[in-house]
């Protein structure tokens, strides 16, 4: 593990890096048994066992290109309304200055999709997995960089900053993590974090399908998605309703249902 000399927007915290590594969770939570401060970073050029926000989901990368990394935060910072909004808006606003620091731009305006992904285009670009803790909340993201191609099974659902910009060259991953870390700073400190999440927040105004409660279980529900509530949670209005209903935890799916002749549903 070696320390990166590059600015931490978290005072006293260092940032380290591994060549490969199980997980950057993993060292995180090594960092935090050793007393590390908040702000404290690690980052990998490959991990072996990356996962996303539900378990049977991975996280592959190829090694050295994209940034794979976790933030060591104090256990308070869990409690925060929208802490995972604001680690999605807070590479949301990476990806946006990142763009323009190199004089391209995104296809379109990087957008919130609740809980924890970052799209452009409609395409995945970053994805957030946060934990909680007693003694820490760790912050994990990946961000897709240099990727110049993607599995079958993730063509025309997956981007990268590399493709969006048509920089193909190799884009500075330390960059990127300094500028990442200052912007986390700043969302997690920003009272008004809820309206640019708002206005970033992915199908806002328009018909959606949510899967409420576990994927085995849960029900889909289908309506306006209106916004956001002050906790983070997401608003979704039925056809019909008197008003929004309100969802802490399930999964905004990408397409509404179709109902065919046999009044079957069918996510598209």
């Amino acid at each position: 593990m070696e320390q990166l000399e590059i600015r931490n927007a978290f005072p006293g915290a260092a940032v380290f890096r591994l060549r490969e590594t199980t997980s950057t969770m993993d060292e995180a939570r090594r960092l935090v048994r050793m007393g590390f401060p908040p702000g404290t970073t690690v980052v990998a050029d490959a991990q072996s066992s990356g996962r996303g926000r539900l378990p049977e989901r991975r996280w592959d990368s190829p090694p050295g290109e994209n940034l794979l990394s976790t933030v060591i935060l104090g256990p308070e910072a869990a409690r925060l309304p929208g802490f995972t909004l604001r680690v999605g808006l807070a590479l949301c606003r990476t990806a946006a200055v990142f763009a323009v620091r190199r004089g391209g731009s995104l296809s379109s305006p990087p957008a919130l999709k609740w809980p924890n992904d970052v799209l452009v285009g409609g395409r995945k670009l970053a994805g957030v997995l946060c934990e909680a803790g007693p003694e820490a909340t760790l912050v994990g993201f990946g961000l897709n960089v240099n990727q110049l191609g993607f599995p079958p099974e993730l063509e025309g659902k997956a981007t990268s900053l590399a493709l969006e910009l048509g920089l193909p060259g190799g884009l500075d991953l330390p960059e990127l993590l300094e500028l990442a870390l200052g912007e986390l700073a700043f969302v997690l400190a920003d009272g008004d974090w809820r309206q640019e999440a708002e206005e970033r927040l992915w199908r806002r105004g328009e018909e959606a399908a949510f899967l409420a409660g576990s994927p085995e279980g849960g029900e889909t529900v289908t309506g306006v998605l209106e916004g956001l509530a002050p906790s983070g949670a997401l608003l979704l209005r039925p056809a019909g309703a008197d008003r929004p209903l309100e969802f802490a935890s399930g999964e905004l799916l990408f397409r509404a249902p179709r109902v065919d002749r046999s009044g079957s549903h069918h996510i598209r």
